[in-house]
């Protein structure tokens, strides 16, 4: 049974201190729970998807026509979208072109850095290449999912 309460958002301060407190409890040995991905690999993946939504990294791989982007965006970001083993675009896998991981704190710090609430002060949205413009709250919700997806892959 899907939760009715609401999807927090990585943009809210009580929300982005306890997901940067379970990216801490994170070690480069923790083991997944499903997936291939090492801790670290998803720490850049994660990364990467936020440079992706926010334009800081092209996504070239995948084009969805604009009046699909309406149904994917319902698919992956309602509750329960992001399941175990789902496949990803090009940009954000290990096998691909996903940003090489480098030292796992670094790593770590780079992704902490770009999910700072304060970051985003003054941005209304982003364009996102696949779901469209994505209001501040609800992009700070489907972010908070794709985190909280991948923390719970590694059972933090």
């Amino acid at each position: 049974m899907a939760s009715t309460s609401p999807t927090p958002s990585f943009l809210a301060p009580g929300a982005a201190a306890a997901l940067a407190a379970r990216m801490h409890a994170l070690a480069p040995d923790t083991p997944r729970l499903w997936g291939s991905m090492s801790a670290h690999q998803m720490l850049v993946h994660c990364a990467d998807q936020v440079r992706v939504s926010t334009g800081r990294k092209p996504l070239t791989s995948l084009r969805v026509p604009r009046f699909l982007r309406p149904v994917l965006k319902w698919l992956v970001i309602r509750p329960g979208g992001f399941k175990p083993n789902m496949r990803t675009m090009k940009e954000l896998d290990p096998a691909h072109a996903m940003t090489s991981p480098t030292e796992f704190a670094a790593d770590r710090a780079a992704l902490l850095a770009l999910i700072a609430p304060a970051a985003f002060d003054g941005q209304p949205g982003v364009d996102h290449p696949l779901f469209g413009y994505l209001p501040r709250e609800e992009f700070g919700r489907v972010t908070w999912q794709h985190l909280d997806h991948h923390l719970r892959q590694f059972g933090v």
